[in-house]
């Protein structure tokens, strides 16, 4: 199965701010979004989720936002949400809960587009437990949300996007919050469950360093051109990097992560 979008053009009030998109990604796949602040990168997320809001007006596109599957293509935008939500899980940058819900009752929400009646199984029980044990935050789940740290209550919204079992996870700055210690071990649980649960999950990362250490793919989006994608050894070069970010950039190679970084 592949989440797939080509030749997408679209813009905010006539300002364009996605310009001819195309890429795939897989199932079992890791890959890390990289760009400047206003480059599109939270707006190429919210189109691929299918949650784009009415200011933004998709102008052109060859193949809109899509599943394919070896049958045929499922546009999503033709899908209901809770039929979207069963292919994707969507974690947008900013959340803010209205109720003061345990962190238990959050991560079960997880469940609710598999659901057709308001019932857990003990199945259900077992992953959720299971997740937030991967993720260490089993210890907080009868804690109210509102009395967490930024940190904790970022790990307890990805608890819940992997609870939602989909086939694809799209992430908008799940590092966020956290400090530097969690931040590339947050990377590394990420590409495990990629790889592991053979989900496709795509995030959106400020930190390039990490993004070249533990992404299978790097999608680079300079402002108003097409993405740069492919495998961070065919595509992080001075060059590329100086288009993306405006800047002049040095690179090296780190004798202990032995891949390409910038200094």
């Amino acid at each position: 199965m592949i989440l797939q979008v080509k030749n997408l053009f679209a813009e905010y009030e006539n300002c364009p701010i996605l310009n001819d998109i195309s890429f795939e990604l897989l199932q079992g796949e890791f890959v890390c979004l990289c760009g400047t602040n206003g480059c599109g990168k939270s707006t190429l997320l919210n189109v691929l989720a299918n949650v784009q809001n009415d200011s933004l007006k998709i102008t052109n596109a060859k193949i809109l936002p899509s599943i394919k599957t070896d049958e045929k293509i499922i546009e999503l935008s033709k899908l209901s949400r809770k039929e979207c939500a069963q292919f994707i899980s969507y974690m947008p940058q900013n959340e803010f809960s209205t109720w003061n819900f345990s962190v238990k009752d959050i991560v079960e929400s997880g469940l609710f587009c598999h659901q057709k009646h308001f019932f857990k199984t003990k199945k259900d029980d077992e992953l959720i437990k299971s997740i937030l044990e991967d993720l260490q935050i089993l210890h907080l789940e009868n804690r109210l949300v509102n009395s967490l740290s930024g940190g904790e209550f970022q790990k307890v919204r990805i608890a819940r996007a992997l609870v939602q079992n989909p086939r694809f996870i799209l992430l908008d700055e799940p590092a966020s919050s956290l400090d530097f210690v969690f931040e590339p071990e947050l990377m590394e649980f990420l590409k495990n469950a990629a790889h592991t649960k053979k989900i496709g999950i795509l995030i959106s990362v400020h930190n390039v360093n990490l993004a070249i250490r533990f992404a299978d793919k790097i999608m680079l989006l300079p402002k108003n051109q097409p993405v740069i994608f492919g495998e961070p050894s065919q595509i992080i070069t001075t060059e590329n990097l100086e288009k993306t970010f405006k800047t002049q950039i040095q690179l090296f190679n780190h004798p202990i992560y032995n891949c390409t970084q910038i200094c």
